[in-house]
């Protein structure tokens, strides 16, 4: 009898005896062999082909991909040799002639408990590091016994991986659909298949894996709706959908949850109203006792009634809650608003004022509210938070003054008020917040002086004034700020001479005194050499250029728009840092100076509007590598255009006109 005419039951004893990956090459020679191998015993096999490696920096990594009897051979290998090479940089794959295939011991397997355990030793050596790809097999959804299925990656993220679980087990090619078979794994407790392709949605049956605790699907491509029955997964400590493109309603799901810790479904499509089980801010919070971090960032999830607040305040009518993190600290118990301490709910579509139960989570040490449409003042029972680290509200339209009650913050380390609609005087003891590393008051309406109490602010590294209405003299409370590195005053109305005492602040790296009425001469001592920014531009200072050959680091030096006179100082070849260099509209004279032809780094070179005479000198772009902008118009300058231009690469804007040269540009500036 030919072997094509046995009846099922005789192969099916045949190919127990043989190796049934080998057997599977001959299905397409006979229907009845397709049929044999993907029913049981067959279809629940599951092998290994080493399909070839990529270089890393530890050597060679081997890729792996997943076989069944039912998909191996040519056609599904090189589909997946094909979509490997798109994810790694330098993947080298076998013949497709010499791939065998590694089974997976079944016995093996049902003893169990993680994957890494199930594979053959072939492939799961000491220290072995290796990846798998391609889409994952129907067939895992008969290792029942599994406790953790693991392919994600861990690189940039807080994932929680059992103990013994092999870290280099990734499936950075991993692709989809997600088989609803893994919801036969009832076992598991970790899930992880974030940061794959898998283009898929989430399979109903999840709702079985009732002993999950991490379920980690993040960055994974995930379309479609989150199943309800994602509720039966009561025993959820860390829950990460985030990163997908999920869409639809968000299911009343977590009235089960109590164990849950984490929660993050930011940067999807989500919409309607927050799930009963979570309940309005602040409330949300509550309901879920052990939440420690919640994020919903980027998505549009309404309120179907706003939440409670005074009558007197108006309310959010809706939210998009675009960062949502919440984190608690349980060092009191009872009141659930005692033990938040940390909430963001930046970026979103929150309207009206302060809602008053923002004061009366006084354990809080993080608030960030920035990036909303927050209007009206600041409250003045914002004294109450007086655990408050970071008090971020920027990028709103808060208007009104800010409070004097603000300086009772005395732990407040971090002030961001920037981009609103705040009026009238700086607070007159800001000093008291003694503790301030950071203050940005910038882009408001603020009007005054600076207040002498400043001179306190011992520990600030950063101050930002900049585009106000500020006026007086810079107070010499600033010079007491010996820590300061960024310094902006910006577009406000100072004047009066620039002081010496700059030449105090020895860590200033950045300093922006630009657009304002600042008269006199630049001080010889003034600013320390570590400078890497400085903007005087727009003001009405005169006398000759400092001599900035002292700056060494200066990247940036803005001395445009002044009355500046005199020559550019010779001896300023060693700024082998400076990208930006505009000394355009003051009333500067002489030749140019061919140091200037050291400035290897510059990008932009603006001398416009001013009495530069003589010829440019030959080697002045010689060395200019990166030079993008040159702009020397409206000078004295004279002679012929060198064919030097015609090297200059980098150059997009080049401005020659208002002068007294002589030939033609070359070509490629023609053109």
């Amino acid at each position: 009898m030919h072997l094509l005419d046995l009846p099922t039951e005789v192969l099916e004893h045949i190919f127990l005896q043989l190796d049934p990956f080998e057997s599977a090459k001959y299905r397409r020679v006979c229907r009845s062999f397709n049929t044999v191998l993907t029913c049981s015993p067959f279809w629940n096999l599951i092998g290994l082909v080493h399909i070839g490696y990529s270089r890393g920096f530890c050597g060679n990594e081997d890729i792996f991909c997943f076989v069944t009897p039912a998909s191996f051979g040519e056609d599904f290998l090189r589909r997946v040799q094909t979509e490997t090479a798109l994810s790694f940089e330098e993947f080298h794959q076998y013949s497709l002639k010499t791939l065998k295939v590694v089974p997976i011991n079944p016995i093996k397997s049902n003893n169990a408990t993680s994957l890494l355990e199930c594979f053959p030793s072939e492939v799961d050596g000491p220290k072995k590091t290796f990846h798998l790809t391609g889409p994952l097999p129907t067939t895992i959804g008969s290792l029942k016994q599994l406790t953790s299925l693991a392919f994600g990656s861990v690189f940039g993220y807080n994932v929680c991986v059992p103990q013994g679980a092999n870290m280099n087990l990734s499936g950075r090619a991993l692709t989809g659909p997600i088989p609803s078979e893994l919801g036969n794994l009832v076992n598991l407790k970790n899930l992880n298949l974030s940061c794959r392709c898998l283009d898929s949605s989430i399979p109903d049956s999840f709702g079985n894996l009732v002993n999950l605790e991490v379920l980690d699907m993040s960055h994974a491509r995930l379309t479609g709706c989150i199943p309800e029955s994602l509720g039966n997964l009561v025993n959820l400590v860390d829950l990460r959908l985030g990163k997908n493109e999920l869409s639809g309603n968000l299911p009343d799901m977590f009235g089960g949850m109590t164990k849950l810790q984490t929660l993050s479904l930011d940067g999807n499509h989500l919409d309607g109203p927050i799930p009963k089980s979570i309940g309005p801010i602040p409330e949300s919070i509550f309901r879920l006792p052990l939440l420690r971090s919640a994020n919903f960032q980027s998505n549009l999830i309404l309120f179907e009634s706003p939440p409670t607040c005074d009558a007197s305040v108006e309310v959010v009518a809706s939210i998009d809650l675009s960062s949502l993190n919440v984190a608690s600290n349980p060092v009191q118990e009872g009141n659930a608003s005692l033990l938040l301490s940390y909430l963001d709910i930046s970026d979103n579509q929150l309207s009206g004022k302060l809602p008053s139960y923002i004061t009366s989570l006084t354990s809080l040490r993080y608030l960030f509210l920035h990036e909303n449409k927050l209007t009206g003042p600041i409250p003045t029972e914002i004294a109450e938070l007086s655990y408050l680290w970071t008090l971020h509200l920027g990028n709103n339209q808060i208007s009104g003054t800010i409070p004097d009650s603000i300086t009772a913050l005395a732990n407040l380390t971090h002030l961001w008020l920037q981009n609103n609609k705040l009026s009238g005087r700086m607070p007159t003891e800001i000093g008291r917040l003694t503790s301030l590393v950071e203050l940005n008051l910038s882009h408001n309406q603020l009007c005054g002086e600076i207040p002498d109490s400043a001179r306190s602010l011992c520990h600030l590294g950063a101050l930002d004034l900049s585009h106000n209405q500020l006026t007086g003299e810079i107070p010499p409370a600033i010079f007491m700020l010996s820590n300061v590195t960024r310094l902006r005053l910006n577009n406000n109305s100072f004047v009066g001479s620039l002081h010496q005492d700059f030449g105090a602040l020895t860590e200033l790296r950045t300093l922006d005194l630009s657009h304002n009425q600042l008269t006199g001469t630049v001080p010889e001592s003034f600013l320390p050499q570590g400078l890497g920014e400085l903007k005087l531009n727009h003001n009405r200072l005169s006398g000759p250029l400092p001599n900035f050959s002292k700056w060494e680091y200066i990247r940036t030096l803005h001395l445009d728009h002044n009355q500046f006179s005199g020559q550019i100082p010779t001896h300023t070849s060693g700024l082998e840092y400076l990208e930006s260099l505009n000394l355009s509209h003051n009333q500067l004279s002489g030749p140019l100076p061919a140091s200037m032809s050291r400035y290897e780094s510059i990008e932009s070179l603006d001398l416009s509007n001013n009495c530069f005479s003589g010829t440019i000198p030959y080697k002045l772009l010689k060395n200019m590598k990166r030079i993008k902008k040159l702009d020397l118009s409206n000078n004295e300058l004279s002679g012929l255009f060198h064919d030097i231009l015609d090297t200059c690469s980098t150059l997009n804007l080049l401005d020659l006109s208002g002068n007294h040269f002589e030939g033609d540009l070359p070509e490629r500036f023609r053109k």
